[in-house]
Order: C-alpha cells, then sequence, then structure tokens
C-alpha cells in the first residue's frame, strides 16, 4: 500500500513534489503499531502539459529502475534517465525518487538518487515498534548495514554496480530483507496499459483473457451491462486446427523451415471472443471482437485491470481514466475502489484526468473528497508544482463547488486561453494575426496553505 511518493528533477518535477496517499494529519513520519489509514483513490487534474503524466511517468519509472537495473545496465555505461530539461543546473543535479509504503504488516522508506552514471544515494528504512531501523544506506561514501543484517546481504554490495540498484541485486540474491518492498513493485504496482488503437486494444485483452480462466467472465459481462453496451454475454470460444487445415499449412510451407510450419500449425489453434449482443427484436446475435467499438474494448480492458487490482490489493496507476469513457463510468469504477465490500483487500487507484465532473456532484454526492483531488500547474519556469484541494481552507459558511471553483480558476491548474489566438491559428494571418500575438504574460497567485485561493492575471 502506498504511503506517499516524492520526486524530483523528472522531467517537469524539478523540485521535489509530493503526492501523499494518506489523511494530511496521518503523513508518515515514524512506526505505525497498525496499518495506516490510507487513501484508496487519488486524482490528479490539470491543464495539458501542467505535468499530471509526469508524476505518474516518475512512479513508473521508478518501478522500471527497481525491476530492471541489473538487466539493463551494463558496466560502466551509465543510467538512462529524463532530468528537468529547461535549464543548465538540473542537466547536472541528481533525479531522486521516495517512496513510503506499508506491506507485509510493515511501513518502510526506499529511495534513490541518480546522476547520468552512477546511483549517487540510496536507502531503505523500516519502522517496527521500537523504531526507525536501517536496513541500508549506500552513497558516496559507501555502504552502511543494519546491526542484524546476515553476511549474506553485505556481500552483495561487492556485485552491484555503480549504475544498478542495491535493492535489486540484493532481491535478485534472495535476500529476504529486501523481498517485501521489491515485490510491491514487481507484483503490486500496475500500470493500465495504453491502447494506441483499436485492434491493438482488442488483441492485448484476448492476451490476458487467455492467460486466465474463465471465471472473470461473469464479472466482465456484469460490467458491460451496467455500461448499457447491449452485450448481454461473453463467450471464449476455442477453435481446434482440423485435420485438412493442418494438412493445407503443411503443403503450403512444405519448403520453409520445420520451425516456420509448426509455428504456422499452433496459430491455428486460437480463441476467439464473442460478444453476445441484444438486438432490436430481443434476439442475442454473437458479434466478433473486430465488430467492437473503441469504447467497448477500453472499458474491457480497463475492467479486467480493475478486477485484478481489486483481487489483489494493488495500486492501479491510469493516466487518463475518463479516455473512451462517460463520466458515469468513471465513477463506478472510483466507487469501486472507495467502497470496502468491493475493496476488501484495500487496493488504491491513482489516475488523472481532465474530466471536471470528477470534481463535482454526481448521483446526489461527492466523487472524490478534498484529500483525494490534487492538481498540478507549471510556474514562470516551465516547472510543474503539484498541490492537494486539502490545502485550501474550507471557508466556513460557503457553498464551495469544487467543479466550478476549478473550471472559474479558483485553484488555478487551467489554461488560460487566448481566443484570439486560437481565432489567428485558423486564419490565414494578416494583420489581426499579429496583434494576437502581442499579449500580456499571465501569472497566478496561491495563497494555498490553509489559506483562501485568488487569481491575479496581467
Amino acid at each position: 500500500m502506498l504511503l506517499s511518493f516524492r520526486a524530483a528533477n523528472h522531467r517537469s518535477l524539478k523540485e521535489e513534489q509530493q503526492l501523499l496517499l494518506v489523511p494530511a494529519q496521518d503523513a508518515p513520519e515514524g512506526p505505525d503499531p497498525v496499518e495506516p489509514e490510507s487513501l484508496r483513490v487519488a486524482g490528479i487534474f490539470g491543464s495539458n502539459a501542467s505535468g499530471k503524466s509526469n508524476v505518474l511517468n516518475a512512479l513508473g519509472f521508478m518501478q522500471h529502475m527497481v525491476r530492471t537495473s541489473m538487466a539493463d545496465h551494463e558496466p560502466d555505461a551509465g543510467i538512462e534517465r529524463d532530468p528537468f530539461t529547461l535549464d543548465s543546473r538540473s542537466l547536472a543535479e541528481p533525479s531522486s525518487y521516495v517512496v513510503d509504503l506499508w506491506t507485509n504488516g510493515l511501513r518502510y522508506t526506499y529511495g534513490f538518487a541518480i546522476d547520468d552514471v552512477r546511483v549517487v544515494e540510496e536507502w531503505l528504512y523500516c519502522y517496527p515498534l521500537d523504531g526507525k531501523q536501517v536496513v541500508f544506506e549506500r552513497d558516496a561514501d559507501g555502504y552502511r548495514f543494519g546491526p542484524d543484517l546476515p553476511d549474506s546481504v553485505t556481500q552483495v554490495e561487492e556485485i552491484t554496480d555503480d549504475n544498478t540498484l542495491f535493492l535489486t541485486v540484493a532481491a535478485r540474491s534472495k535476500q529476504h530483507v529486501v523481498r517485501p518492498v521489491y515485490d510491491w513493485f514487481a507484483q503490486r504496482l500496475r500500470f493500465r496499459s495504453t491502447d494506441p488503437g483499436l485492434w491493438h486494444g482488442a488483441q492485448l485483452l484476448l492476451r490476458r483473457l487467455r492467460s486466465t480462466d474463465e471465471r472473470w467472465l461473469p464479472k466482465l459481462e456484469e460490467l458491460l451491462r451496467a455500461a448499457d453496451t447491449g452485450i448481454e454475454r461473453l463467450e471464449l470460444k476455442r477453435h481446434r486446427p482440423t485435420e485438412s487445415e493442418i494438412a493445407e499449412v503443411e503443403e503450403r510451407y512444405a519448403d520453409a523451415p520445420e520451425v516456420l510450419r509448426r509455428h504456422r500449425i499452433r496459430t491455428l489453434d486460437r480463441v476467439d471472443l464473442l460478444f453476445h449482443h441484444r438486438s432490436a427484436d430481443s434476439s442475442v446475435r454473437p458479434l466478433g471482437i473486430r465488430q467492437q467499438s473503441q469504447g467497448t474494448i477500453a472499458l474491457l480492458n480497463l475492467g479486467y485491470q480493475v478486477i485484478s487490482a481489486l483481487r489483489t490489493g494493488s495500486l492501479m496507476v491510469v493516466d487518463v481514466l475518463d479516455a473512451n469513457l462517460h463520466p458515469l463510468l468513471s465513477t463506478k469504477i472510483i466507487e469501486l475502489f472507495k467502497d470496502p465490500e468491493t475493496n476488501p483487500r484495500r487496493a488504491q487507484l491513482l489516475f488523472s484526468s481532465h474530466d471536471a465532473a470528477l470534481l463535482g456532484w454526481i448521483r446526489g454526492r461527492d466523487v472524490l473528497g478534498r484529500e483525494e483531488i490534487w492538481f498540478t500547474e507549471k510556474d514562470q519556469h516551465g516547472a510543474t508544482q503539484l498541490f492537494s484541494l486539502a490545502e485550501y481552507e474550507e471557508e466556513e459558511g460557503s457553498d464551495e463547488n469544487p467543479m466550478l471553483w476549478y473550471l472559474t480558476g479558483r485553484y488555478g491548474a487551467v489554461p488560460e486561453v487566448v481566443d484570439s489566438q486560437f481565432d489567428a491559428a485558423v486564419r490565414d494571418g494578416g494583420e489581426d494575426d499579429n496583434r494576437a500575438r502581442k499579449h500580456g504574460s499571465r501569472e497566478t497567485t496561491f495563497d494555498r496553505r490553509r489559506g483562501s485561493a485568488h487569481r491575479d492575471a496581467s
């Protein structure tokens, strides 16, 4: 379970930005005798290119480093990173990533800092009842280990390259003391697969369904019926090749290498996903996956991953939750994570969105609480600032409407649209275009820390 995440010098995140998934008053500071009360959902909102995706990308990069630094990095080959590029100082400074986790009944803090050449720092702490304990620390002066670690852990230092994470090498060397943290990154942190197109998304869905059993289908059917897609039933239909089909392949590829012939024969053994649609005359007709809409495929792909996360108690990260989804469907997915009955394993959902409807009321209640709402905005230097709605004081007696206040700029994090520039972009050019380019700079001012929000534009 993720309690907090911090990142600095990653893409547009110049200074360290922190995302909290616990109530602010419960932010991790020391040992916890019981599992902390974490947020089940957090959504990041903001204008285009404000850095929403970069916050999620930073967490994804950290996962990639933990899982693959041992395999990807040749000795002395350096580290491929993505620092803030709008000033030369940041290019030379390290990038850092830190998580606070609760896993296996214990709280951990793990982090590292890297530059283009090496791991500059790396550390892992745990918090049993008797206080903070060092598992290991690594910096330019070398390694320091906790007093109770076995010698086998300290020996991992000798086989850890400068550009490789110690955590990765230790976990691959079967050092159990680091496995809870490594396993969280490897098994409990899941990113929604991106779908560049309908057919790719359909194939991705088929691969997932082939790799599991049919117990998933009833849950996915419920999701499709709830979304009013007109789909009554899903069916996985297996096609086994006939003798004549096999003979035809062998004849066609008689002169080809045997490995190719075997591959072609294997492709004949396939699983098709059929969608049984309710028709106008109340009959039900099966249609293939190629005949489904982009929205249906997107909903099924997302639904499969949501169900998997809920069953395993994982953190699911979705960039642009509302892509191809109606706000009511996005709301329903959020509710699945927030409801203890549908989320008994305390899975979490972290997403970005442009859909301001998720900031308001749907079906008579708030979709998201104040501490579940986060915003991104770039400052005058192009650096992303990440902040929570909970940082604004809720004015007594005011009828605060987060959706309306967000759209009208009370919280910042919205684009200042210049109509004349949009008009000029579609005209053929001329005097009006030149006038449109002459516009003043804007400045957004915040008094966020327990104060009211105001916006000055010039």
